[in-house]
């Protein structure tokens, strides 16, 4: 049996993608915010559910028109119009009980658009408790479709849309007096021949407010516009959207409203007394700033404990593997690339798990939006408004759905700002790397009043990022984007505790991805690096090159650096003199001739070869560079010394006895990795999303040339101020 096609449609933030998820089983991300689904869903009802025929259902973005005027809403209105396919079967609308009069314009234009209509009525919990219940027979009645309570947050009412769902076809469905006044209305511009009169409706709205190429308008639809004069085009589309509002107020009144009930949004009035001071202009952005600095100082102290455990328990699976199996290629494939590998990226997984958790409390709170409306008069002078801030908060964590979050700006060139913004913010691929060196190379105990100065750099790394890209959207819009600041609109949706469920799953389920990438990209990536980290062995050195160490510790006068006295070099501990560059196992492999290549452009940036091929590895996911650093000294100590990746860095000598890793090289390849764009998924949806090669390549060229040359400027300055 062919499924039944059905499309979720609805404004922003009604609870579209929390009733997906209940009909379809799936745990897509939901939001106390506008914007969270960007792009169209597709799921089958889940049986339990017992569906009369089979349903596949459409999760579309939220859209207060069909009158697109961003991406976004434009993927609704052609899924709803059928303008690159056919036009789902059924549309269940999703109504906010406790906002009606605001919804209910998007009800009538479906109503206009003549597709089989469900109502579901959302919210309703929270419309009782406002003291605004509403009938839904009575809203059916007006309406003339079927309208189901529901409650998505709970599952309440769910079934009972199911079965809604699966017998529309089997009800005949009649002309409500509604809709026949709708359809019936003469427009002051009829519909020329060839051109259906809903169809020629919108296309007169899209060029009244300039968005023909969203409305998908082809070349004859847009000869035939081009027929009457613009302000006739203004004026016909104005004369539309204020018949569909009187209809709106018809409804309302029918089904009981009061004139007082119309204007009210009860679920805001607790809310509206939270934002006095939470949006605040000057409370409420000392506010912000204190809330994103407990948060990022927080994922650097409260996951310490857990990263140990996960260290110790890689050391003890690796001294237990290499002795069960004893020497050999395969012992040291496990060993040093699996384990000292890939292992080392899973230590991080709890700085990840809290980074998600933070963020998704924030959002399901309705904070987020705010945190939009705090920073649009910064955002003006980038040249920018609030809503970009919103995927640019969302980059924290991801830069590619961040990307994607874009389709609601409106402006082609605002929206291609905000994406080339982006990649400037610290993601959580980012997180990693910054805490390795971070716990690595600096004072673990040393505090500035209750914050460890580790925490405080992590904090200072996400502000630099951010305001990074708030310098590139101002020279982008001062440049090549150059155009005037949009006006600024946005819906502040109530706040709302989070559902503690809800939460933790979307956590489970992006901790899950990055274990997943882990033991896929990563370990394949891993393995790869290990093959020519590890081939052609060292001359005279079969067994992996542990003879080259153990010539170090037999002779440590063979190895005492040029420019050195044995005299001089007798004072240097004995366990801090260390093998060259060519005594290391790894200098005559592949990798390591390819690093060595590397190391002239490295050297002024403060790193070496080492370093180098850690970099090149991390071009295919930023995550890959600490395991290639795992797999680089897990190989030079040939897996003898099971200690983790943070120590090895900590306790790094140089021939001299030095620090391999000082805090100043630290925080040169540190501001490398803040503004390097070292994801290629990244660029690739770059590249789908701006239909162009041009702008992911422009993207990665500067922002690789500019993370070389503040790395190099950074370890510069300071050997010259003296800082090691």
């Amino acid at each position: 049996m062919t499924p039944l096609r059905v499309a979720l449609a609805g404004n922003p933030n009604v609870g579209k993608t929390s009733l997906f998820n209940e009909l379809t089983g799936a745990r897509h991300k939901v939001g106390n915010y506008a914007g969270v689904t960007v792009e169209t869903r597709a799921g089958a009802v889940v049986p339990r559910l017992s569906p009369a025929r089979p349903i596949t259902v459409l999760d579309l973005p939220g859209t207060y028109s069909l009158t697109p005027i961003a991406e976004d809403e434009a993927v609704a209105f052609r899924c709803l119009a059928g303008a690159e396919g056919d036009p789902p079967d059924v549309v269940a609308l999703v109504l906010d009980a406790a906002n009606l009069a605001r919804n209910l314009y998007l009800a009538v234009q479906l109503l206009e658009l003549g597709r089989p209509l469900v109502v579901a009525l959302n919210m309703m919990d929270v419309a009782a408790e406002a003291g605004m219940p509403v009938d839904p027979a009575a809203l059916a009645r007006a309406l003339g479709v079927p309208v189901v309570p529901t409650v998505a947050r709970t599952g309440e009412g769910i079934a009972r849309l199911v079965e809604a769902l699966g017998s529309i076809e089997h009800v005949p469905q009649a002309i409500s007096p509604l809709r026949a006044r709708l359809l019936a209305d003469d427009d002051a511009l009829p519909a020329p021949p060839g051109i259906g009169a809903a169809r020629w409706r919108w296309l007169v709205s899209a060029a009244a407010a300039g968005t023909l190429e969203l409305a998908g308008a082809t070349a004859e639809e847009r000869a035939a516009l081009a027929a009457h004069p613009a302000a006739d085009v203004t004026a016909a589309a104005h004369a539309r959207v204020i018949a569909r509002y009187r209809e709106v107020d018809a409804l309302l009144a029918e089904i009981g409203f009061t004139a007082a009930q119309r204007e009210r949004a009860p679920a805001m009035s607790r809310s509206a007394a939270i934002d006095r001071v939470l949006t605040h202009r000057v409370w409420g952005l000392l506010i912000f700033v204190g809330v994103m600095a407990t948060i990022f100082s927080s994922i650097f102290t409260w996951a310490e404990p857990l990263m140990g455990a996960i260290e110790s328990l890689i050391g003890w699976l690796s001294e237990q593997v290499a002795a069960a199996l004893g020497p050999g290629v395969f012992t040291d494939l496990l060993t040093q690339g699996v384990l000292a590998g890939a292992g080392n990226v899973l230590v991080f997984v709890p700085q990840i798990a809290l980074l998600f958790l933070l963020l998704g409390v924030l959002e399901d709170s309705g904070y987020m939006a705010r945190a939009a409306f705090l920073v649009d008069r910064l955002m003006a002078r980038v040249g920018l408004h609030g809503r970009a801030f919103v995927p640019l908060l969302s980059g924290y964590a991801c830069a590619i759905p961040a990307i994607l979050g874009t389709r609601t700006i409106t402006d082609p060139r605002d929206r291609l700002a905000t994406i080339l913004m982006i990649p400037f913010m610290s993601c959580s691929a980012r997180l990693p790397i910054y805490v390795l060196f971070i716990s690595a190379l600096f004072p673990a105990d040393d505090r500035v009043g209750p914050f460890t100065v580790g925490s405080l750099m992590l904090v200072g790394f996400y502000a630099l990022s951010t305001v990074s890209a708030l310098a590139a959207g101002a020279i982008w819009k001062r440049t090549a984007l150059r155009g005037p600041t949009p006006p600024f609109v946005l819906e502040l949706p109530p706040y709302r505790l989070p559902r503690l469920r809800n939460t933790l799953l979307h956590v489970y389920d992006r901790t899950a991805d990055f274990v997943r990438q882990a033991g896929t990209v990563i370990l394949s990536v891993t393995v790869v690096l290990w093959v020519l980290l590890s081939f052609p062995r060292p001359p005279d050195a079969p067994d992996g090159g542990r003879a080259v160490a153990e010539a170090v510790q037999v002779d440590p006068a063979a190895h005492v650096p040029e420019g050195m006295s044995q005299g001089a070099a007798a004072h240097v501990p004995e366990d801090m003199l260390q093998a060259t560059d060519e005594d290391s196992p790894i200098i005559h492999s592949i990798g390591g001739r390819i690093g060595k290549a590397m190391e002239p452009v490295l050297q002024p940036m403060g790193q070496d070869f080492r370093m180098g091929i850690a970099i090149l590895g991390s071009f295919a996911a930023r995550e890959v560079m600490i395991s290639t650093l795992g797999l680089v000294y897990g190989i030079e100590a040939d897996d003898e010394n099971q200690t983790p990746l943070r120590e090895k860095l900590r306790e790094a000598r140089e021939p001299d006895g030095s620090r391999r890793h000082t805090p100043l090289k630290g925080l040169a390849a540190m501001i490398f990795f803040v503004y390097a764009c070292q994801c290629m998924s990244t660029l690739a949806v770059v590249r789908r999303e701006t239909r162009s090669w041009k702008w992911p390549l422009v993207m990665f060229a500067t922002m690789s040339a500019l993370a070389y040359g503040l790395a190099v400027l950074v370890y510069q300055v300071g050997r010259a101020l003296g800082y090691t």
